[in-house]
């Protein structure tokens, strides 16, 4: 690489060498080198290449199918980062597919373990949730009649955006195949408290029971309201989203 010398400097290709500019200087190199794509297909030492290739496809649309099935959940929330964190979980969850050949491990395979379980279920859809925490932490799910129930919540402690007068929580039972990238969902009436209220207790129940033939995930969602002379207004801050529990 050298850098281009004169008052007129240029970009592109020109008789075998490379002219560009990096932060406003100019450099020329000789063309060629690298990788193309006919390489990166046909190579014997580009397999490692289109291993993880195949593998960062698959994760990629494992992310798109789950979050739009949670989408129910997630609509209105706002985080620039969770594609990249939902990524980041799901190649680790691929890596522990210790079955499968490279460029073929997949998501739902690493989910068979108890530590893929483990971290998709302490996943952070929604990060720094303080209510969806404790709810979590103090409600129990029963898997047979897909009841959640909470005792005794004081929600009062909790803050609040503003203009919020009530939170609403809601569970959903879903049926998630992660190979065929297909999913169901059932989820229980919104129940409504007002957010001065010193104590909650409450059974949550989707109105149809799901059959888990693939991977069930228990997904609980937290969301703040406004109300007026009864008309209900959602507000989208401090949404939360959060899985009680992955049953394989």
């Amino acid at each position: 690489m050298a850098r281009q010398k004169g008052i007129l400097k240029i970009s592109g290709t020109l008789d075998g060498i490379n002219y560009y500019f990096i932060k406003g200087v100019g450099y020329a190199r000789k063309a060629g080198g690298g990788f193309n794509s006919k390489a990166i297909r046909t190579q014997p030492n580009m397999q490692r290449v289109r291993e993880n290739a195949s593998e960062f496809g698959h994760c990629s649309q494992v992310k798109k199918c789950l979050r739009l099935a949670l989408m129910h959940f997630l609509h209105g929330h706002k985080d620039s980062t969770l594609h990249g964190r939902m990524m980041s979980l799901l190649t680790t969850l691929k890596a522990l597919d210790l079955v499968s050949e490279r460029g073929f491990r997949r998501v739902g395979i690493g989910l068979q373990t108890a530590k893929g379980r483990t971290l998709l279920r302490q996943f952070a859809f929604t990060p720094h949730h303080k209510l969806l925490e404790a709810v979590t932490k103090y409600s129990h799910f029963d898997w047979a009649s897909q009841k959640l129930s909470l005792s005794d919540l004081k929600i009062s402690s909790f803050k609040s955006p503003k203009p919020a007068t009530h939170i609403g929580i809601s569970l959903g039972v879903m049926d998630f195949d992660f190979e065929g990238l297909t999913s169901s969902l059932e989820v229980s009436p919104t129940q409504f408290f007002a957010i001065d209220s010193d104590s909650i207790s409450f059974e949550l129940i989707p109105e149809v029971v799901v059959a888990s033939t693939y991977i069930g995930l228990v997904v609980l969602g937290i969301r703040y309201y406004e109300v007026i002379d009864n008309e209900v207004y959602t507000l989208n801050s401090q949404i939360g989203v959060g899985l009680l529990d992955v049953r394989v």
